[in-house]
């Protein structure tokens, strides 16, 4: 199981610390386990969906409480750096939970799944697209004296037509 409860900087951070969890989560074929804190800020922003790997909060519990099957706990605490190793076969071993700290912020621990995580994590939510969108268009007035019209049906639509 990939853990993450570690909420400490903003945005961008908890985006690369989510997206690497899920890249973990995905190579290793395991499940995933994001704090509700950090969920809850990434989903005013983003159509957040990290299924079939995320557990919920009571399953979580239940695992890391059950007495019977004990899971071994690893910490992995980083500063903007990638670990190969985690890319190697069995670097998250069955019955262990494997706890992301820090600043994750390579994309290499999740290059593999990108496309994935822009279609399914960071989809950016309507009202998001309309802000950006007025910032555009505002720019484009001020700099070109020209008024764009932007197509808001999703964030890649909107992302090609800024290209």
């Amino acid at each position: 199981m990939v853990y993450v409860n570690d909420h400490y900087g903003r945005l961008g951070n908890k985006m690369f610390i989510t997206a690497s969890a899920y890249g973990l989560a995905r190579l290793h074929s395991c499940h995933l386990y994001i704090s509700p804190q950090i969920t809850k800020q990434m989903n005013e922003t983003f159509i957040l969906d990290l299924s079939p790997f995320l557990i919920s909060t009571t399953t979580f519990n239940l695992i890391i409480n059950n007495t019977s099957d004990s899971m071994t706990k690893i910490t992995k605490s980083v500063a903007c750096q990638y670990l190969p190793e985690l890319t190697r076969p069995n670097a998250i071993l069955r019955k262990h939970i494997f706890e992301l700290r820090g600043y994750w912020q390579s994309y290499l621990h999740f290059s593999k799944y990108s496309e994935d995580i822009r279609e399914h994590l960071f989809t950016a939510r309507q009202p998001i697209l309309e802000k950006v969108s007025k910032l555009f268009i505002d720019i484009y007035e001020q700099k070109f004296d020209f008024k764009p019209k932007f197509s808001l049906e999703n964030h890649q639509s909107f992302k090609n037509q800024l290209a």
